[in-house]
């Protein structure tokens, strides 16, 4: 009843035009904050216009709240706030076609919303478009535009952008292959705090990939990504781990010395940034 009476509020809320605004970023490893996603709090924030409490509205509804749950009415809260230039929104009705929920499954509107959002500044949208050039999802294949995409949300911040844009020199995908271009990328993203970057620098090394195979500075590597890996990277921290223990094996007691300093240095260089502002009442990330 509470996020029927919600609905209300908002039906009646004057149309904004759309507008660029200053965005959070778009998380779907939910974790809520006591009290974030509280219906009567949401309710006054309503009472505002505030396009966040329309987010978390749709968040409501796609997560379950008292026992109800309606991807169809997160659409709807989304939209609204889409409407109002809110690019979270339009990063989570991306994500709604891309995955099915409440729609059938469609890449190419995933694709149009996270253009939307990208064009007003989401980074996370920028990449989320690079990935849709890099597969071929929703548009036709074409490395050039995906790097140009993945180019653009790192220079507006993204550390997945900056990942992405070091696989494709390495790999060699619409541009030419360049290892030493690859690893600067790579550790830029790492200086972000990017386990799976840092990892991927740990096989240069390992391999010696344009560069010369140095085990000692792998094995750091590799030991600092485990400390960076993320819960829902448990798949890939498993692998660093697999990874790490056959290069240890390699290591001569006076190498794990000199690894043990590296790995002091590569932790203040992968410092995770300072914790982000707390948000106002009522607003809370997907």
């Amino acid at each position: 009843m509470r996020i029927r009476n919600l609905l209300f509020v908002l039906l009646c809320l004057p149309a904004l035009p759309a507008v660029a605004m200053e965005q959070e970023e778009t998380f779907t490893d939910l974790t809520p904050g006591t009290g974030m996603l509280d219906p009567a709090g949401l309710a006054v924030a309503l009472s505002r216009g505030d396009v966040r409490a329309m987010n978390n509205i749709g968040l409501l509804w796609s997560k379950g709240y008292d026992g109800k749950q309606s991807h169809e009415e997160a659409l709807r809260w989304w939209r609204e706030a889409a409407k109002r230039g809110y690019t979270v929104s339009m990063n989570n009705l991306g994500l709604a076609y891309a995955n099915g929920h409440g729609v059938e499954p469609d890449m190419e509107q995933a694709l149009e919303w996270w253009l939307q959002s990208a064009f007003l500044g989401s980074a996370w949208a920028m990449n989320s478009v690079g990935d849709c050039y890099e597969i071929g999802s929703g548009v036709g294949r074409n490395y050039t535009m995906a790097m140009t995409w993945y180019q653009s949300a790192a220079e507006n911040g993204d550390a997945m952008g900056h990942y992405n844009v070091a696989a494709l020199y390495e790999a060699g995908k619409g541009v030419d292959r360049d290892y030493a271009e690859a690893l600067n990328w790579y550790r830029k993203a790492a200086g972000m705090g990017d386990a799976a970057s840092m990892r991927s620098i740990a096989r240069i090394y390992r391999e010696g990939l344009g560069e010369k195979v140095d085990v000692v500075e792998a094995y750091a590597w590799h030991r600092i990504a485990e400390r960076r890996f993320k819960p829902h990277e448990a798949r890939e921290a498993a692998l660093n781990l697999e990874e790490r223990a056959r290069v240890e094996a390699m290591l001569s007691s006076s190498q794990l010395e000199l690894a043990a300093v590296r790995i002091e240095q590569l932790e203040v260089f992968t410092s995770p940034p300072e914790p982000e502002e707390p948000m106002d009442d009522g607003e809370q990330r997907i």
